[in-house]
């Protein structure tokens, strides 16, 4: 069984002063070559989605928005695009599948959407998700961030947060 970093939307669009410290975090992450799968999810709002259309949301559409940040772009060898919040679809299940993956430790932004969605997805398609909650944020900030937590401490398992920064060490006792 393997595991995988499934980063989310870790995009310049999505990066404010709640978010600002991420892609550094994210960075020294992967500088430690800890997983040998790393995806990378990144979203797209089209002219009719339902961001648009009910929450008259028009951001993450311009190429300058939608781009991976520079200090982690190198890294991103695989990426599935979405339009919607969660990271589980066909493409991302059969990838997981393709390569025996059933553990999935996620980090990214927003915690309190995407994060939130993609985690329970894979909960309910029996992939076992980790929040790395060190390597996560929300544009809203704290508060929305925290309570993401506590609904998946909830949803998938408190065991499942994991709030240190990740070692080889630490990792080790979740595989």
């Amino acid at each position: 069984m393997n595991c995988c970093l499934f980063i989310i939307d870790i995009q310049n669009g999505f990066i404010t002063q709640n978010t600002s410290h991420i892609p550094q975090r994210v960075k020294s992450l992967l500088e430690q070559n800890l997983f040998e799968y790393v995806i990378f999810t990144r979203f797209i709002n089209t002219p009719n989605s339902p961001y648009v259309k009910y929450l008259n949301w028009h951001e993450l559409k311009s190429p300058i928005e939608l781009k991976i940040v520079d200090e982690i772009e190198p890294f991103a060898q695989v990426i599935f695009d979405k339009t919607i919040y969660t990271g589980c679809n066909e493409d991302t299940l059969n990838f997981l599948n393709k390569h025996n993956i059933q553990k999935v430790f996620i980090c990214g932004l927003d915690t309190d959407s995407c994060v939130l969605k993609t985690a329970i997805d894979f909960f309910e398609n029996n992939i076992l998700p980790y929040i790395l909650e060190h390597y996560s944020a929300s544009t809203g900030g704290d508060k929305f961030h925290q309570a993401a937590l506590l609904v998946l401490s909830q949803m998938i398992g408190i065991n499942h947060i994991l709030t240190q920064p990740l070692d080889q060490h630490i990792l080790n006792k979740y595989l």
